[in-house]
C-alpha cells in the first residue's frame, strides 16, 4: 500500500454504517444500495487493507480484531471531516441557516412572514426542517432550533422567544349552540385533550379558579394541529397556545371559549451552539423572529374578546 494513498472515502463510510449494522442488508437500506454493492466495496477495502474486516457467517457478519481495530480509526477520521466540513461551510460558505422547528409554528407563523425576512436579508438562505424530536446541535447539520419546553437543553444555548398562555378555544358555532356552557357547566360541550399533557385542563381550571363541570365525552390527540382543526370543527373546546393561535383568532377560525388566558411553565425557545450568536445571519434571524413573535403576542390581546364569558 502506498504511503500516498487512501481509500476510497465511500468504502469507508459503508465500513462504518455495516459494522454498526452488523449487517451488509441493513447497510445497504441506510445507504440506498444493493446489499451486493455494499459486499462488493467492502471487499475491495478489505483487499486494498490486505486485512479481512468482518468474517462472514450463514446469515451474519462480525468484525474481525483488524476490523474492530479499524473501525475506531475510519470512524474517528469520518467524524473529524463531518465536523470539520460543517465549521467550514459556516465560517467560508455563503451565509445560510438550517432551521429545525415544530410543525405549527413553521406553517401558522414563520413561513408565511418569511417574505419579509428575505426582503431585509437578501443574502441569506433559509432552509426549515419541521420536527418536533431532539436536535443534537454538536453534531447535527442544523444551525437553529425553535422548541417548546424548558431549558437547559444539552450542549446548546437558549434563550425564550415567548412566553407562552393557554386559552380555551373552539368554533364560533359552538358558543352559539350551547350559549349558557362555561367551565363549570359544560352540558354537551367535547373537551379536547393532548395526549402529551394530559392534566392540562386540570392546572388550567385550578389556575382560572374553577372546578371543570362533567363533559358529555372527552376525546384525545397527540398532535396540536389536529386539537385545533377538531375545535375548529366544532367537535369540542381545546387549549390553544397563545401567541401561537393568533392568526386563527384573527381570521375568525376559532374564538375564546372563555377568555381566561393562564400562563405555563414552558415556552418557546431559540437554540444555538455557544458562540454562534455571534453569526450575522444568526443574529439577523434571532432579531427578526423576536419582532415576528412580539407581534403575535398583541395581536393576541386584540383578538381575545369577551364573547362567550358566562
Amino acid at each position: 500500500m502506498s504511503r500516498r494513498q487512501l481509500p476510497p472515502l465511500h468504502t469507508l463510510e459503508t465500513f462504518e454504517v455495516a459494522a454498526q449494522q452488523r449487517s451488509f442488508k441493513r447497510a445497504a437500506e441506510i445507504l440506498h444500495l444493493t446489499p451486493s454493492a455494499v459486499s462488493h466495496q467492502i471487499r475491495a477495502l478489505e483487499d486494498y487493507l490486505g486485512v479481512e474486516l468482518f468474517r462472514r457467517m450463514n446469515r451474519a457478519i462480525e468484525l474481525t480484531s483488524g476490523g474492530r481495530a479499524y473501525l475506531e480509526i475510519a470512524s474517528q477520521a469520518l467524524a473529524r471531516l463531518r465536523d470539520g466540513g460543517q465549521r467550514v461551510a459556516r465560517q467560508y460558505g455563503r451565509n445560510a441557516l438550517k432551521i429545525s422547528m415544530g410543525p405549527f409554528i413553521a406553517s401558522e407563523i414563520v413561513v408565511p412572514a418569511l417574505p419579509s425576512f428575505q426582503r431585509e436579508y437578501p443574502d441569506v438562505d433559509i432552509r426549515i426542517e419541521t420536527s418536533l424530536q431532539l436536535v443534537d446541535l454538536q453534531h447535527e447539520d442544523v444551525d437553529l432550533v425553535v422548541r417548546f419546553g424548558l431549558p437547559p437543553w444539552k450542549g446548546a444555548q437558549s434563550e425564550l422567544l415567548t412566553p407562552v398562555q393557554a386559552i380555551p378555544v373552539c368554533g364560533a358555532g359552538l358558543l352559539q349552540r350551547y350559549p349558557d356552557a362555561s367551565p363549570s357547566n359544560l352540558k354537551d360541550i367535547v373537551l379536547i385533550h393532548a395526549t402529551p399533557a394530559p392534566d392540562a385542563w386540570n392546572l388550567w381550571a385550578r389556575n382560572v379558579g374553577v372546578e371543570l363541570g362533567e363533559t358529555r365525552q372527552d376525546m384525545w390527540f397527540d398532535s396540536y394541529l389536529t386539537q385545533l382543526r377538531a375545535a375548529e370543527q366544532g367537535v369540542g373546546v381545546a387549549l390553544g397556545l397563545l401567541p401561537l393561535i393568533s392568526p386563527w383568532l384573527r381570521s375568525g377560525r376559532i374564538v375564546a371559549a372563555w377568555p381566561y388566558p393562564v400562563d405555563i411553565p414552558q415556552g418557546y425557545y431559540l437554540l444555538y451552539r455557544p458562540g454562534d450568536e455571534r453569526r450575522m445571519e444568526i443574529r439577523a434571524f434571532r432579531d427578526w423572529l423576536h419582532r415576528l413573535l412580539r407581534a403575535q403576542a398583541q395581536h393576541s390581546v386584540e383578538s381575545i374578546s369577551p364573547e362567550g364569558l358566562q
